[in-house]
């Protein structure tokens, strides 16, 4: 981090990107411009190209070094317009920010959009209450300025989630609308609703990743938290459509007291149908999840899941996720340094430049790496945070919004967090999930409970918390 700050981190070399950001001859970014000439799919016009290209191949180069990795594969990787937006997208944050821990960026990274509320199902976790349609949606007019407003704010990917977004006839004009754009697009589903057909349909748009949520490897459990007999069949049919079509497929699963027990049979499962990887959701209690506040895992439960999944990831060929923050120290502590995730869409083998990664990444995203969208447009610093409007996109602003709304700058600083979180010696990789914190103690800033290390505030809460009524043995 010191040698990376040294060369980026200074006055010269944020101005330089600065200029960086503005277009050159070919009508891009200067920088965007550097990266394609980088990996051979473009040629420099100007001598301000030839610049910029020689500073882009001196970084990506000595990050080579650093990683391991051989340049012609960093070259190859470049090719691709996501990455390159990528790149760019963190280049403009370092030249407005400096390179801080965790990373401030200019605009979001990744942008959650709640296509819908509509959705086929009844899950008793959803914290979106999904199901009919909001009189207030956008119009797919509405929705087609959307997509051009977060190309332009330099959005790098956008998530599809919901509700259900194929309850939606324009969801495939839409996202096939932001791939042609160069913006990655992912998809969260719940799966029953892929035939053979959609699935082609999806790779025909340009979904490239798909999230499908299953519950438990039990089809009685599955569909009693689904609210709908015979939703496990579906989801099952669904996922393996989407990998028969060649499409980047993920089960993700959120952890209660109903599945926590569940979490290998389920890796398994994913490993036998042949998705890429599983990702274990943190519970919120937020909308419908609410009313099932009793199912949240206690610290002492949650830290020994997250242990499980830091050894089935040293274990196993298929990628382990979670979307708690305290993975990435678990990670560190269990693995003795040998296993480490900077975020939860990425894990590796430990070593001095990864954890320099996930300190640069910083565990819970939330207003900093990335937002929502509702679906009437409105803008939350998470999906977990429905209710914490911080703007609306079609009215405001976006970059805006992102920018200089005072929670999205609260979210950003890891000094203002309380408990444990506040003082505590991973909260550059972790941070607790602001959105657990919301939900318990109504603070942004609050503590996460989810964590062994802030037990006493759990504690506080155990005389809130109803006593369990739907744990099913």
């Amino acid at each position: 981090m010191k040698i990376l700050k040294l060369v980026m981190d200074n006055p010269v070399s944020r101005a330089i990107l600065r200029a960086g950001t503005g277009k050159c001859k070919a009508g891009k970014a200067r920088l965007e411009h550097a990266l394609e000439i980088f990996s051979g799919i473009s040629e420099p016009h100007s001598l301000s190209c030839r610049l910029y290209s020689g500073m882009i191949d001196l970084i990506l180069s000595g990050g080579a070094r650093i990683f391991n990795v051989k340049k012609e594969v960093i070259s190859d990787y470049f090719k691709e317009t996501v990455t390159r937006r990528g790149v760019l997208s963190v280049l403009r944050g370092i030249a407005s920010h400096g390179i801080v821990a965790p990373q401030i960026l200019d605009a979001p990274f990744l942008v959650v959009w709640n296509y819908t509320n509509l959705c086929n199902l009844k899950c008793k976790h959803c914290y979106q209450s999904a199901g009919q349609e909001a009189s207030d949606e956008l119009t797919t007019e509405e929705r087609r300025k959307v997509i051009d407003e977060l190309y332009d704010a330099g959005v790098v990917s956008i998530a599809f989630s919901g509700g259900e977004p194929l309850m939606r006839r324009d969801f495939y004009e839409i996202a096939e609308m932001a791939s042609s754009k160069g913006i990655y697009v992912a998809l969260a589903s719940n799966g029953t609703l892929i035939t053979k057909k959609a699935a082609k349909k999806l790779v025909k748009a340009g979904v490239h990743y798909i999230e499908i949520s299953l519950d438990s490897t039990i089809p009685e459990v599955h569909d009693s938290f689904r609210g709908v007999k015979g939703a496990f069949e579906k989801t099952m049919e669904g996922i393996k459509n989407c990998v028969d079509v060649g499409i980047y497929t993920c089960i993700a699963t959120t952890i209660t007291k109903l599945n926590f027990k569940n979490v290998k049979d389920v890796i398994a499962l994913a490993e036998e149908v042949g998705a890429y990887r599983c990702i274990f959701f943190n519970f919120i209690p937020e909308g419908r999840g609410k009313d099932i506040v009793d199912l949240d895992l206690t610290p002492e439960e949650r830290e020994e899941v997250l242990k499980q999944l830091t050894m089935s990831a040293m274990e196993r060929k298929i990628e382990i996720l979670s979307t708690a923050p305290q993975f990435a120290r678990v990670n560190l502590q269990f693995s003795e340094g040998k296993v480490i995730a900077p975020t939860h869409f990425y894990i590796g083998g430990g070593s001095d430049a990864l954890r320099v990664l996930a300190e640069f990444i910083g565990g819970c995203g939330a207003g900093r790496l990335y937002c929502a969208l509702q679906p009437n447009g409105d803008v939350t610093p998470c999906v977990f945070m429905r209710n914490l409007i911080v703007g609306n996109i079609i009215k405001e602003d976006f970059l805006d919004i992102w920018q200089n709304n005072e929670v999205m700058k609260l979210l950003r600083d890891r000094s203002k967090l309380k408990g444990h979180c506040k003082n505590c010696e991973y909260k550059f990789v972790c941070g607790g999930c602001r959105a657990r914190a919301l939900a318990y103690f109504d603070d942004i800033m609050g503590p996460d409970p989810g964590c062994i290390n802030n037990i006493q505030y759990y504690n506080t809460l155990l005389k809130v918390i109803a006593k369990p009524q739907h744990i099913v043995s």
